[in-house]
């Protein structure tokens, strides 16, 4: 594509001396990096997500918050017999142990409530020794995505910022307490078995009772269920954050597969001001979402190409990324003629980037807050630490894995939302106990 009059030039490749060039060059693959492309709007994304629904986190099932809270309880009974127990670390344990337990009795079948199964696989005689060491789990587990939950519905006392100085409150270890009342493994507790195990460091039996208490892929029973629907409206009277998040679960309760909801009426069980930022906050995440699309479309040109040149015939033909470009434009200015942002003027810094009209200076801002994937050195567009010579998905939101594409694009909510109503709906299937059967959907031949 030749460039514009009046317009800097920007090439992406190695440098050549040719003019707007899209994707000259396929550079060699790098070293690997985790894909998380958060343009430096970390900030506005966790603005715009406490707003849709305060205190939750990336939590879209009860049985993650229950995970990380056993931990923390066992952690609190490890202590004061040891002097190095790490709460991240025996967290990370139990989760790991439930996954390994959920995989072993599934045949290994990959679910979205479960991570692991290149990791765990072919593991056995699981010690809380072996399942505390970093690298025998994900690098990336659930326990992350609680953090948040896990202080503001009061199942820990904080203590510090740090997962690592929390400690379990009564009503994390009525949590416990309710989510284990029913099993009883060697006619022991849960709790009490495990910790038993992390003292002795022996091996650790995959009981049906430990595996049915532990399992994702098992509901919590009733009354466990009930206190964590209690904790998220708890206070809402009084709570600004509280009585938003009371209403959001309201609304994603009455929320139809059958008759998706759009942006066109208010919901009734929302306030006015919580609606509108919903709304506005949709409109932020389409354009961040526009941009990604744009850095993929380059990424992707740049990297089946091998030879520093284009063939002339070429150079005008027309580009992906300008088409990504004119989404990415249109969304952006869309954000700006609401000329509200409650982000403190970060998400308007972001669009105004976005509607410039020179589509170099556009692609420049964008790889520069980037700068993993691709990077910019000078006007040059080279690959960054986690660029692919076969593109792939990368994380834009901070909040962590959810329940998968295939899931999410399921769920009946307003296109562009925050990703926290979409958790929140499949977290009040699963506090109803419908959540595995929105995850697996019989097929046509078994709804016949």
């Amino acid at each position: 594509m030749a460039a514009e009059a009046g317009y800097s030039t920007i090439s992406i490749g190695r440098q050549t001396g040719a003019t707007m060039q899209w994707g000259l060059l396929g550079p060699e693959q790098l070293a690997g990096s985790r894909r998380t492309r958060t343009l430096g709007l970390g900030a506005a994304v966790r603005k715009f997500n406490q707003l849709a629904v305060p205190g939750v986190g990336g939590v879209w099932y009860a049985k993650q918050i229950f995970l990380a809270t056993l931990g923390v309880r066992i952690a609190d009974r490890l202590r004061p017999i040891s002097a190095n127990v790490k709460a991240i670390e025996i967290a990370n344990a139990v989760e790991a142990l439930a996954c390994w337990c959920s995989f072993s009795s599934n045949d290994w079948t990959s679910d979205s409530r479960l991570r692991g199964r290149q990791k765990l696989a072919g593991k056995d005689n699981l010690t809380f020794a072996r399942l505390r060491q970093p690298r025998f789990y994900v690098t990336q587990p659930m326990r992350m995505a609680t953090v948040e939950a896990l202080v503001d519905l009061g199942f820990v006392e904080p203590g510090s910022q740090r997962f690592n100085g929390f400690r379990c409150t009564r009503s994390g270890m009525d949590l416990v307490d309710a989510g284990t009342a029913d099993y009883r493994p060697y006619n022991s507790t849960v709790e009490d078995y495990l910790c038993a195990r992390a003292k002795d460091n022996t091996s650790i039996s995959n009981t049906p009772a430990l595996r049915e208490a532990l399992s994702p892929l098992i509901v919590l029973p009733a009354d466990a269920r009930a206190l964590v629907r209690d904790k998220l409206c708890e206070g809402a009277g009084c709570n600004p954050d509280a009585a938003r998040r009371k209403n959001a679960l309201a609304w994603a309760h009455s929320l139809d597969v059958k008759n998706p909801a759009g942006w066109k009426d208010k919901p009734s069980a929302l306030e006015e001001d919580h609606w509108d930022e919903l709304r506005l906050g949709a409109g932020f995440f389409t354009a961040r979402d526009a941009a990604v699309e744009v850095l993929n479309a380059i990424e992707a040109q740049m990297a089946p190409l091998a030879a520093p040149k284009l063939a002339s015939d070429d150079a005008h033909k027309p580009s992906p990324v300008q088409q990504r470009l004119e989404a990415l434009r249109e969304a952006a200015q869309r954000f700006l003629d609401d000329s509200k942002d409650p982000t403190g003027g970060m998400a308007t810094a972001f669009c105004r980037e976005c509607i410039e009209a020179n589509p170099a200076a556009i692609i420049r801002s964008l790889v520069k807050r980037d700068d993993r994937v691709l990077r910019l050195v000078g006007n040059d567009v080279l690959p960054g630490a986690a660029f692919s010579l076969q593109p792939q998905a990368e994380t834009s939101d901070e909040e962590g894995a959810g329940p998968g594409a295939d899931n999410a694009s399921r769920v009946p909510v307003p296109v562009g939302i925050s990703g926290r109503i979409r958790n929140l709906y499949l977290l009040d299937l699963d506090l109803q106990g419908r959540l595995g059967e929105f995850l697996n959907p019989p097929t046509t031949d078994e709804a016949a």
